[in-house]
């Protein structure tokens, strides 16, 4: 071949070689510039979350770990971006090696690391990071997470199924696609050992003890949870039919819902109790006292089919329920003596009065208790806000007794298990800066608190929703404040269970506390700590409670009464040698022991000593009573809830000690006024004096077995048997039965 035709023919290969790689770099670079960039939102940080790098015991401590501070769970991720890709002039990547780099040689343990190893130097959580790095580092796009779903599948069809694997998708940014994010997930599973992983990547779990187990899951700021359930064993007779047993006035619907969680979980409930043990429990819970022995004759000489709903409408009706449910309700606000201002403390405790007394509507009293303004010693209701000293504090009060929530877990970080940030926090003490809580309340402008996140003025905020104007007049205050109250109070909830709902949440903490009120615990338990990952066990009975209670316009009566005649209420205690089961099912009835005001008022009805002073009419609990001090009365500063528990009753030893020697039981006993004084001067028989001490110690009648058994140890001699009945009425004060509910 001649040179000139072989240089042509070395030109034009030369010239295809250009254009296709030409052709071929631009088919390459659009193929890379369609892939996104490595999000640090979405790909990096929720495996620092899954791992544990930023929780509350490693770098996501106030003040971090070894000079390396991360927000806590990743609730700030450009502060955690920071730190890990600049700060330190980049100290914590190495771009050339990645694998060097000490965001992944510690937690693999290749290099000292007091958090020990977090992950394997072969896993998927350190290829993601490595790639990252190789990538630059990238922050890519700020991420909104537009929907985050977590749920559990049953390995096997199986009704006794225990093994779940678990799934979690999300959708952000608007695009709709749904991202399959499990493996960037953190789940946290029950503390007491009770789900076992079986798999980490998929997730799967098994259950490993019968009941509920609670299943919490953490991405990108989220906070999902769900409850499984592992059913018991097969209990040792088979269940008895659950119509068997009910009365007829047994308010079905809340049995029902209680009951399909029994089925699921495989338990059979205790028998309801005799009727007159259902008399004594309601009138404890309805008006605070123990019935009396009038009472109980006259409630058994009712029709047996109806003497319930009559016993509990009675007792709804009376002046002591008005006289019991303010002292609730005083408790539950935390009320306290306003300081060198008797006449303030003395019209709050009026205001309470004269609200329940005419049953005003809790959420007008709510209302009023939010914004009233005024001369406090003629206003009592604008009191509540000077139960506190400062906004924060006010803050707080307003989020746990209206809200159900311990907002003070996001003053320093973001709410670990909710959805609270420190802006929700310091914003809503930024809306009640603007109440000066003098003797005379008012509205003014100017007022601030700093956001210890931004150290600036902190924004007036409704938690959770949005920022308010900021309050440079005392007429923003108001119309803020009236903001809040609204959301409070009328706030719409497209996700109720019940259709065309309006979720007060409000309402949904005043139903919780009455159900708790009445049942010993809440269907959220604790009642203040109402979140995500603390849900309700029976939600849809939740649900139809708090339209009850909005449809009575905040009528407590609404919910005590269905509750009061529902079988759920009146089941036996658990028996001690069953297996422990959950109360939360409600399978058997809760023990509450009872407050220490209503068993002083105990103390002086069941011996019959009239004109003592009821305990439960001293709203302010600084009132001097040792006895009552004794006894456990609240002294905190904030609001006080009734001592439950699922065993018998516990006291202190101080306690123990004033009721063998101290002079509340003891001087009773003795008294010259009490009933076995009355009957000994009737020469009332000793079987009839027996008799008579069950009705009004027990709130019930002896059977034979009992009267012979305590027959046969009654001395002769006058003095002898005296002394003898003094021991045996204190005895019977000092039973399980009577010193609980």
């Amino acid at each position: 071949m001649s040179p000139s035709r072989r240089d042509r023919h070395v030109y034009f290969a030369a010239r295809q070689i250009l254009i296709l790689a030409f052709i071929g770099g631009n088919l390459l670079s659009r193929i890379f510039a369609q892939q996104e960039p490595p999000s640090f939102e979405l790909e990096v940080l929720p495996l620092l979350t899954k791992h544990g790098c930023n929780s509350g015991a490693c770098h996501g401590a106030v003040a971090g770990r070894g000079h390396f501070l991360l927000s806590l769970w990743g609730s700030d991720p450009k502060a955690d971006y920071d730190q890990i890709a600049r700060a330190f002039h980049s100290r914590r990547i190495r771009f050339r090696v990645p694998e060097e780099s000490l965001l992944i040689a510690k937690p693999t343990g290749r290099i000292a690391h007091e958090g020990a190893e977090r992950f394997q130097p072969d896993s998927p959580t350190a290829d993601t990071l490595i790639n990252w790095i190789k990538a630059g580092a990238p922050y890519g796009k700020p991420l909104q997470i537009d929907e985050f779903v977590i749920s559990a599948q049953a390995v096997d069809s199986s009704k006794r199924s225990t093994d779940y694997s678990l799934r979690a998708i999300a959708k952000t940014n608007g695009s709709g696609s749904v991202i399959d994010v499990a493996d960037r997930t953190a789940w946290e599973t029950d503390p007491n050992g009770g789900v076992v992983w079986t798999e980490q990547s998929p997730p799967r779990i098994r259950l490993d003890r019968p009941g509920r187990h609670l299943i919490t899951a953490r991405f990108a700021g989220q906070v999902r949870s769900l409850v499984l359930i592992a059913p018991y064993p097969d209990p040792a007779t088979p269940p008895s039919d659950t119509s068997l047993g009910r009365s007829d006035s047994s308010d079905s619907w809340i049995d029902n819902e209680i009951q399909q969680l029994l089925e699921e979980a495989n338990i059979r409930a205790r028998p309801t109790v005799d009727d007159l043990t259902w008399l004594r429990r309601v009138s404890l819970d309805l008006v605070g006292r123990i019935p009396t022995v009038e009472e109980i004759r006259a409630f058994e000489k009712l029709d047996r089919a109806n003497r319930k709903a009559i016993t509990v409408d009675g007792l709804i009706a009376s002046e002591s329920f008005h006289e019991y449910w303010t002292f609730k309700l005083a408790r539950w606000l935390g009320l306290r003596p306003i300081a060198s201002e008797p006449e303030a403390t003395k019209a709050f405790e009026a205001y309470l009065r004269d609200r329940i007394a005419k049953r005003e509507s809790w959420r007008i009293i709510a209302q009023e208790l939010l914004l009233s303004t005024g001369d406090t010693h003629q206003v009592g209701q604008a009191n509540f806000g000077r139960l506190v000293s400062d906004p924060r504090a006010h803050a707080e009060l307003i989020s746990r007794v209206f809200l159900g929530v311990r907002l003070q877990c996001a003053n320093c970080h973001n709410h670990p298990l909710d959805r609270w940030t420190q802006d929700d926090y310091h914003g809503l003490a930024a809306i009640l800066a603007g109440v000066e809580r003098g003797r005379q309340v008012r509205y003014v402008g100017g007022g601030q608190v700093t956001n210890l996140r931004t150290q600036e003025p902190a924004i007036p905020r409704i938690p959770g929703k949005e920022f308010l104007p900021v309050q440079s007049d005392p007429q923003t205050v108001r119309e803020n404040l009236q903001r809040l109250s609204q959301w409070i109070l009328d706030a719409s909830d497209p996700n109720a269970s019940v259709p065309n709902a309006i979720d007060s949440k409000f309402a949904k903490v005043l139903a919780n506390r009455l159900w708790a009120s009445m049942m010993g615990r809440g269907l959220i338990d604790p009642v203040d700590d109402i979140r995500n990952t603390n849900p309700a066990t029976h939600p849809g009975l939740l649900d139809r409670l708090v339209q009850r209670l909005i449809r009575s316009d905040y009528q407590p009566a609404a919910i005590l009464k269905p509750i009061a005649l529902s079988d759920a209420y009146a089941r036996l205690e658990a028996e001690e040698s069953a297996l422990p089961l959950d109360p939360s099912f409600y399978a058997a009835h809760v023990v509450k022991a009872l407050a220490p005001e209503v068993l002083y008022d105990a103390i002086h009805d069941a011996l019959g000593i009239a004109g003592q002073p009821r305990a439960i009419q001293w709203l302010d609990p600084t009132t001097p009573s040792e006895s009552l001090d004794i006894l456990g009365r609240c002294g905190r500063p904030t609001a006080c809830e009734s001592v439950s528990g699922t065993g018998n009753v516990q006291a202190s030893l101080a306690q123990k000690l004033h009721w063998i020697n101290g002079s509340l039981v003891n001087q009773a006993i003795a008294s010259q006024k009490n009933f076995l004084n009355t009957e000994w001067n009737n020469e009332t028989g000793d079987q009839a004096i027996l008799e008579l001490g069950y009705l009004r110690f027990l709130g019930k009648r002896p059977t034979q077995e009992d009267v012979r058994l305590w027959a046969d140890q009654i001395p002769e001699g006058h003095a002898e048997k005296q002394a003898w009945f003094e021991d045996w009425a204190w005895s019977m004060l000092s039973s399980t039965r009577f010193l609980s509910n």
